[in-house]
């Protein structure tokens, strides 16, 4: 009677693929179910014996060690093992199903993969693989199969499952061992040749060679059996670590060593990478930034920190912070291999403010770096000190350029007219209500002197810096507004114009406005139905126009209903501007919203939205001067959608 021969080799992890149960998925507590084995063989390859094998995994509760699995194995992304991000999940449950292994697996709430739950609820990522390790093998050869084989039968009777992942592709039947197989890289594992009556005695000799009897699994040296484990792990590894898994049997059965690996794969990828469309190897790009820039970033921070103080230092920024401008330029030319040596302060200003790094042609270092702290602190203020205007005015597209604009009125628009069935479309023709306007510039300019800098004085400089940025915003304020109130646009025929004693600020000429913006007409008699949306009135009718746009008014009787308080039908948002105090303090004005009909429009020069800074070393003072610009244009379009009381 023959006995069992028991073979002991450390066998990797390894990986098989199944898939989840999409109609399980609770997007409430983010978990869903998964079937992550039925036993169903599949064709592997035997390293330490050279030769394919089908592998069977035995699913019984004897069979099968659920402790990791049940203990909150890792759901992973594609097996990934080597970083804390690659764990998407965990698994809550295992169990066994008759011949099949199922879980319920929870998905983590990290905001970095919803959109991979997402696509496991939509049912879009659907394939999983489980990750398992064999501790026993019952090995049946090919001929004593009786399923009809022709390679040897593995069956795993004893085996743990380790992890579960989510892949895009599902490992095929020809899938191998996704780890190393070294000593390192698995556990050890039996393989039980199970002893049959027509298996013959094997002789063998000391060195392990077979010399008779029925030819069985080789047996291979220990020493060559490292060397051959050794080159198969390191094969493997390549061919995973690009992204090419399925060459590894291949290479194996070629006995490729890692030289040759190398030139397969790198072949392999150069197909797939042509057979895309192009090369698509991702390199990785780094920005560095020289030393120039760095300091250069340094120095404005330690500037614009000393004009606002609420602007926090990195430290970068924070070795320039106690230096003076002087001290600041002392170490700037010397970085730039200009010696400073022996120069008074007026020789040092004046090598600052000349110094060019960039070449002969451009502006000086320190000219550049005041353009953009003075840009900056410009830009803020303008940009914190917004106009009323901008409530109720449009927004026009930028000017490509400083020529004549023309713009149609959208009241000139022909109506819509009924069509028969069989009949045709007939013209309409846009009326001639175009009106013309251009971007004008105005600007003034202020100097960065020699003195400045060696006084070590930036408040003056800042805080003309900072006037031009609120002149930029008071100049278009005023500018929007005088085309408001310009007289031409409010007459009687153009029954947008309020007068007498009734046309005060009050409920009953808020209605007359209304009725006589609800019957303009337009261009070709039609009526438009405008709507008031804005009231703007000088600050001496504030408190009358918020009284009259609260919501927080409750009328006792029907007749004091209303209607323009906000949230009303057709509330009104009240605008108070102090120039129209300089007009007039009782004149109040109404504005339909600008996208349902043309009131007053502006606009900037393509390219330079606000306010402009622009820099050159000053020849008529001794110093740096700074050129402010505001290119900008404002122009009423249409009084159809205006309204003026007198309101008195």
């Amino acid at each position: 009677m023959e006995k069992d021969e028991i073979q002991t080799n450390v066998m990797p992890a390894m990986v098989r693929a199944m898939e989840l149960v999409p109609s399980t998925f609770n997007a409430d507590s983010r978990t869903v179910d998964v079937v992550w084995t039925t036993g169903v063989k599949v064709r592997r390859y035997d390293w330490w014996n050279e030769h394919y094998y089908d592998e069977e995994l035995v699913v019984s509760p004897e069979a099968v060690d659920m402790t990791r699995l049940n203990a909150g194995a890792s759901v992973l992304n594609t097996h990934m093992q080597w970083d804390l991000s690659n764990v998407i999940g965990v698994v809550e449950k295992a169990w066994l199903d008759g011949s099949e292994g199922r879980a319920t697996i929870r998905l983590s709430q990290r905001d970095d993969i919803s959109s991979i739950v997402r696509d496991i609820e939509a049912g879009i990522i659907r394939h999983i693989s489980a990750g398992y390790t064999v501790q026993r093998y019952a090995v049946v050869r090919a001929a004593d199969r009786e399923d009809g084989g022709t390679v040897p039968l593995y069956r795993a009777e004893r085996w743990t499952p380790a992890e579960i992942s989510f892949v895009p592709v599902p490992a095929d039947a020809g899938s191998s061992v996704r780890s190393k197989p070294s000593q390192d890289s698995g556990e050890p594992c039996e393989f039980i040749h199970r002893a049959t009556a027509q298996r013959k005695e094997t002789a063998m000799d000391k060195n392990g060679v077979q010399t008779g009897g029925q030819p069985q699994a080789p047996v291979v040296a220990a020493t060559a059996a490292v060397d051959v484990n050794a080159r198969a792990a390191e094969v493997s590894d390549l061919c995973v670590r690009h992204g090419v898994p399925n060459l590894i049997p291949q290479l194996l059965r070629e006995n490729a060593d890692v030289d040759a690996a190398r030139a397969k794969i790198l072949d392999t990828l150069a197909r797939n990478d042509a057979a895309a469309g192009g090369h698509r190897n991702v390199v990785n790009v780094q920005t560095v930034q020289d030393q120039f820039e760095v300091r250069m970033s340094g120095v404005e921070q330690a500037i614009l920190h000393r004009l606002t103080p609420s602007i926090k230092l990195d430290d970068n920024g924070r070795q320039y912070r106690s230096m003076s401008l002087l001290e600041i330029g002392r170490e700037w030319l010397e970085a730039q291999n200009v010696s400073t040596r022996g120069m008074d302060k007026l020789k040092l200003a004046d090598a600052m403010l000349q110094h060019r790094s960039a070449g002969m042609h451009t502006i000086s270092d320190f000219a550049s770096l005041f353009a953009n702290v003075a840009g900056k602190r410009l830009r803020n203020a303008y940009e914190e000190n917004t106009g009323t205007y901008q409530v109720w005015a449009r927004r026009a597209p930028n000017a490509p350029d400083f020529k004549s604009m023309s713009v149609v009125q959208l009241s000139g628009a022909p109506d819509l007219l009924a069509v028969p069935e069989h009949g045709e479309y007939t013209y309409g023709t846009m009326r001639d209500g175009a009106t013309d306007y251009r971007v004008v510039t105005y600007g003034r300019i202020v100097a960065l002197t020699r003195q400045a800098i060696i006084n070590d004085d930036l408040r003056a400089f800042d805080r003309l810096t900072v006037a031009f940025g609120l002149a930029a915003r008071r100049l278009e304020n005023s500018l929007v507004y005088a085309e408001l109130t310009a007289s031409a646009l409010y007459s009687a025929q153009n029954g947008n114009n309020g007068t007498g004693a009734g046309s005060a600020l009050q409920l009953s000429s808020l209605s007359a406005m209304r009725s006589a913006m609800r019957l303009q007409r337009g261009l070709n008699g039609e009526l438009l139905n405008v709507t008031p949306s804005f009231l703007i009135v000088p600050t001496t009718l504030e408190q009358t126009a918020y009284q009259l746009t609260s919501n927080q008014y409750v009328p006792a009787q029907q007749s004091n209903i209303n209607e323009f308080r906000t949230g009303g039908r057709t509330g009104l948002e009240p605008v108070v501007e102090p120039l129209l105090d300089a007009s007039s303090a009782t004149a109040w004005y109404a504005a339909a919203n600008s996208a349902a009909v043309d009131t007053v429009e502006y606009c900037y020069l393509d390219g330079a939205e606000g306010p402009q800074i622009e820099s050159k070393v000053g020849w008529g003072v001794d110093g740096v001067e700074y050129k402010c610009r505001l290119d900008f244009a404002a122009k009423a379009i249409d009084h159809r959608g205006l309204y003026r009381a007198n309101g008195a």
